[in-house]
């Protein structure tokens, strides 16, 4: 039947939705379903100039299919399983969106996949439960805690270098606790006594003398330092000897 109007009859929308049902087309108040129903409105208005019905809508099926948004695996899978439970699908999905979406909460945007894979997670952990927030949260931490399928949480936002403090970014990884304390048999720990303290210093000191006279060295004083350190260990015992008395007396002479 021809059209005489571009305006939208009632019989017509009815018509519309129940295809959309039908054939799984999205058909709720996100930006894919306000597509679909622009794309249809426009085929027959401005394209085709036929009524919308049950009949010319499935005429129109092949033509329109490359263009159409369809409900994803995500939103059949919760919609099935909410078809046995409504109201307890209801309550839930109404306690989802209390949750604000915050960094490190549940994921609950509108018509996104991870909100109907949250949700139905949920509801089938909670079967034999109450839809109350503490046994939602219990679920929550059943899902997480167990192998399979895990719920979608806000990302958190990575914090910027500008805010780690001096001392973080030259913490080298030791632990800070026992860096000055010696560790007690019973797992406590105490500070250095004085013996210790000074024994530290003194080893300290020992560690830069020894690391100050080998960079004092140039090269011809480390390659003769080398060459007699090969000779102390190769030979017979009484060249050794021999070699050792002359390095002992040249090592006298600085």
């Amino acid at each position: 039947m021809a059209r005489f109007s571009n305006e939208i009859q009632q019989h017509e929308v009815r018509a519309y939705e129940q295809f959309c049902i039908e054939h799984d087309i999205t058909l709720d108040g996100s930006e894919s379903a306000i597509a679909n129903a622009n794309l249809v409105r426009d085929y027959f208005t401005k394209t085709w100039g036929e009524v919308i019905t049950p009949e010319t809508l499935e005429r129109a099926f092949s033509h329109l299919r490359p263009h159409l948004k369809f409900k994803s695996k995500a939103q059949l899978e919760f919609e099935k399983l909410a078809s046995q439970e409504p109201e307890r699908a209801r309550q839930l999905d109404s306690w989802l969106q209390t949750q604000g979406g915050k960094p490190g909460r549940l994921a609950n945007s509108l018509y996104s996949d991870e909100t109907y894979e949250n949700l139905t997670l949920l509801l089938t952990t909670l079967r034999g439960y109450d839809i109350a927030p503490e046994r939602i949260r219990d679920a929550e931490n059943r899902v997480q805690s167990k192998p399979g399928r895990k719920l979608h949480y806000v990302p958190t936002p990575r914090r910027e270098m500008g805010t780690i403090t001096e001392a973080a970014r030259n913490d080298d990884g030791s632990p800070f606790l026992g860096r000055d304390l010696v560790r007690n048999p019973d797992g406590s720990y105490r500070s250095k006594n004085v013996a210790e303290q000074r024994h530290d210093r003194e080893a300290a000191e020992r560690a830069k003398s020894s690391q100050a006279q080998t960079q004092a060295l140039d090269a011809s004083d480390q390659a003769w330092k080398n060459m007699v350190d090969g000779l102390l260990s190769d030979g017979t015992h009484s060249q050794q000897a021999r070699v050792r008395a002359v390095y002992d007396r040249e090592q006298g002479n600085g």
